[in-house]
């Protein structure tokens, strides 16, 4: 339960961020890493549901979580706290 509260909160430190134009480099950095991170979690979780179990009706969310990941972590690159 404590990584659905993390995730959770990494969520909506990023959509505070975005809303009021927040340009904290740590606030930032942080909601975008563990994003990822949390992220990258469900994706091998979901993974081991299909692979271990045969359960292939994971396959849209893992397309979906691909992609999310490689945008966060494009986001996390291109960031610049001085614009």
């Amino acid at each position: 339960m404590w990584v659905d509260v993390i995730g959770l909160l990494a969520g909506v430190d990023l959509i505070l961020c975005g809303v009021f134009d927040v340009h904290v480099d740590l606030l930032v950095k942080l909601g975008l890493g563990v994003s990822v991170a949390f992220l990258t979690v469900l994706l091998v979780a979901e993974s081991f549901h299909i692979i271990g179990a045969d359960y292939f009706r994971f396959h849209p969310a893992i397309v979906f979580e691909i992609y999310a990941i490689a945008n966060l972590m494009q986001i996390a690159y291109e960031y610049d706290p001085r614009d």
